[in-house]
């Protein structure tokens, strides 16, 4: 049997994508992981340097790195300059990724991946019982309220055992990685597309998280929109899935719970209520500060904590990928990121169908924290250059 060394390196590119962007059950050097970035990334720009051809999304690159430098140099964010340097690095790999590999290469590997981590997640789930008993001498992994037993294959959650997150830091960025994986399974003709489904779908069930039970219910809406057949039992089931999402996305945001203390409570009173939006709400104080540049890395962390003294709560960092980019580099970056975003998802005859499916990649990211994770620059490249899927129909 030949060993195909191509396909192996690019599995592990992918891996190191999916390491970096959120795995805990590997805790590598910190010297190790900047020599490994470094090395990626001066080898991919020399490598399309040295191809002398015209690289798709380059002007996207070129655009981000200008307002990446402006942030940097306005806010001297000297302190911070590793981190504006890995997110460079990941846009590199990413315009790397999606210029010479082939359409949908990269997101079939991702999607291989993530379904083998599904598939021994949920065993090991299966087994928690058993492995509440046989936790000595395993490293504890601490959380910022919950720790961990780091089993090396999953994270068994010590507070929250009934949670699966996998080897991911939190149920709900587990989420996230499925839910990429399952829409690219889900409108592209893939072998063995139902089994792989399935296995997604429970692996989100045993999460516990609102996000995944939003997304389950966006595919499944997308899965009906897709049949051929319209008829009323599609269009009464589309209504209903619909209704069903705008539900939870509402509990989600906490309107119930806000609607309850302005009747009964007065919003003051409830500490829950106030921590599930305070994150958004002091970005969106720091992107009026300063609109068009952010406020950089380091006077973000200078002001998190005093605003969120003035609101009552105790902050470090926000958990929407979107608003936290806007107040650390701008509305303009931010719209950038958002236009990759918009451009990933898959083109359709059916405007209803595209206009969901961007609200589903739009949401993926509004309550996890992504800006500094290479997968997401992955996304935001694969659809500047329109090389993310492999088929042109697509479909179910």
């Amino acid at each position: 049997m030949k060993i195909n060394l191509v396909e192996i390196k690019k599995y592990l590119l992918a891996i190191w994508i999916i390491l970096l962007s959120g795995v805990w059950t590997i805790n590598l050097p910190s010297l190790l992981i900047v020599g490994i970035n470094f090395i990626l990334l001066f080898f991919f720009l020399i490598k399309m340097i040295s191809q002398y051809k015209i690289i798709k999304g380059m002007n996207y690159l070129i655009i981000i790195i200008l307002l990446l430098l402006s942030a940097f140099i306005t806010n001297s964010d000297y302190s911070a300059w590793m981190s504006y340097t890995f997110i460079l690095s990941y846009c590199v790999i990413a315009l790397y990724i999606s210029n010479y590999w082939k359409k949908g290469e990269f997101l079939n590997k991702y999607s291989n991946i993530i379904l083998i981590i599904c598939f021994i997640s949920i065993v090991m789930y299966s087994f928690r019982g058993v492995l509440v008993n046989h936790q000595s001498g395993f490293p504890i992994v601490q959380g910022k309220s919950i720790s961990y037993t780091n089993f090396y294959i999953y994270l068994y959650c010590r507070e929250l055992p009934d949670r699966n997150c996998a080897i991911f830091w939190e149920p709900g960025a587990f989420a996230v990685f499925i839910g990429i994986a399952l829409y690219n399974t889900l409108i592209t003709d893939k072998k063995n597309k139902y089994y792989r489904l399935i296995v997604y779908f429970i692996a989100m069930l045993t999460t516990y998280s609102t996000l995944a039970y939003i997304l389950m219910l966006f595919a499944l809406l997308m899965f009906v929109m897709k049949k051929k057949k319209n008829n009323m039992v599609s269009r009464t089931a589309i209504s209903i899935i619909i209704v069903l999402i705008i539900l939870l996305i509402m509990n989600e945001l906490g309107v119930y719970q806000n609607i309850q203390d302005k009747l009964f409570e007065g919003l003051n009173t409830n500490t829950s209520s106030k921590a599930r939006n305070i994150g958004q709400m002091i970005d969106m104080k720091i992107i009026q500060t300063s609109p068009v540049f952010g406020v950089g890395f380091s006077r973000y962390s200078e002001l998190v904590p005093y605003i969120g003294m003035l609101l009552g709560e105790k902050w470090t960092v926000a958990a929407n990928t979107f608003t936290y980019t806007g107040a650390l580099f701008g509305l303009i970056y931010l719209l950038i990121i958002l236009r990759g975003i918009i451009k990933f998802c898959k083109n359709d005859k059916n405007a209803f169908f595209i206009l969901v499916s961007i609200i589903y990649m739009v949401w993926l990211f509004t309550t996890q924290n992504f800006v500094e994770k290479p997968i997401l620059y992955c996304l935001i490249f694969l659809g500047f250059t329109n090389t993310a899927f492999e088929y042109k129909g697509g479909g179910i």
